[in-house]
């Protein structure tokens, strides 16, 4: 078992993995501050003009990308380095759907994405739920509470 943690210890891509580990979570942080920038800048916006802004929102979708990307690096759950290392990503293939200000709760959507391939979704149409009615009893206008209670 020791000569395994010797060997694991000894290899240059475990040691240039953690390398490249520490520079994303310096960038990890330089990001979150952007969008602590980012948030604050898209509230005072709204705030003076009652509305967001559309390019503070794309910089925010595609910082939230990156940020995405960093941590599957960062966790092992992806082995594709992130910006600058490989291509930063598009904001434009997110779904438009929120630029519309439709939520797939509200159109009565699911939709399914395999662990393995995460960039293709199959969408399945579900009933809408229907909202329920509340059980009310209605009380004769002649009837006073005390014969309302005993029946």
């Amino acid at each position: 078992m020791s000569d395994d943690i010797v060997e694991n210890l000894t290899q240059p891509s475990q040691w240039l993995r953690v390398l490249f580990m520490i520079v994303m979570v310096v960038a990890l942080y330089v990001v979150g501050l952007m969008l602590t920038l980012v948030t604050i800048g898209q509230v005072v916006f709204s705030l003076v003009t009652g509305g967001n802004n559309d390019n503070l929102r794309a910089l925010g979708r595609s910082l939230t990308l990156y940020v995405k990307q960093i941590l599957d690096f960062l966790t092992y759950n992806s082995e594709v380095k992130p910006f600058p290392f490989s291509a930063y990503p598009d904001a434009a293939t997110v779904n438009s759907e929120s630029d519309a200000g439709v939520d797939a709760d509200d159109m009565g959507v699911e939709v399914w994405v395999s662990e393995s391939d995460s960039a293709s979704a199959d969408v399945v149409s579900t009933p809408a739920r229907k909202p329920r009615k509340r059980a009310t009893r209605k009380t004769d206008a002649t009837q006073t509470p005390a014969d309302s209670e005993e029946s």
